[in-house]
């Protein structure tokens, strides 16, 4: 057996990882787009910024709160236990990488890598009006749906990223067609 054919289920299941782990975190924009709020809505600015507090907050403590409030610490986690399932599957880890990667991965340093990419795509408005959309019934709604939905598009990102792997790999000769 040829070393690329060694090779095909490891690439297999890298992309798989790396697809599942691009859809769990979403996309994000390259252009910052602020979020314009309706006349007379709870997300213009005006006296819910006094009752709520968010106008005292700097741009930094937006982006952690609404991390926290939109769930991102969670999806985090999510992201890591589904990255270790993932490499559980790949046959050529060393012994002993699983545990010591489980012991490395920390939610809270990916929650720290996100804050300046919020900070560098969301303005003030925009993060404040998200917050407030978070904390309202319709987004508390939302985020209870949100980890299952999460799981089923990473599922599905996989399957995806594998069927597109092995298309792939059965293209350039490297596996055989079904």
């Amino acid at each position: 057996m040829t070393t690329r054919r060694l090779l095909a289920p490891a690439l297999l299941s890298l992309v798989a990882v790396a697809t599942s782990f691009a859809l769990g975190c979403g996309t994000v924009s390259t252009q910052t787009v602020p979020l314009a709020s309706p006349p007379g809505s709870t997300c213009a600015a005006g006296a819910s910024d006094v009752a709520d507090g968010l106008a005292e907050l700097s741009d930094e403590q937006l982006a952690r709160k609404l991390l926290k409030v939109s769930g991102g610490v969670e999806r985090s986690k999510m992201i890591g236990d589904s990255l270790m399932e993932s490499l559980r599957k790949v046959p050529e880890m060393p012994p002993g990488f699983i545990d010591r990667f489980k012991q490395n991965i920390q939610a809270v340093e990916h929650t720290e890598l996100i804050i300046p990419i919020y900070l560098k795509h969301y303005d003030r408005a925009t993060m404040t009006a998200a917050i407030r959309f978070y904390q309202s019934e319709h987004g508390r709604t939302l985020l209870r749906a949100m980890p299952v939905v999460t799981a089923e598009s990473l599922e599905v990102g996989k399957a995806w990223g594998r069927d597109l792997a092995r298309k792939t790999l059965e293209e350039l000769g490297v596996i055989p067609p079904p």
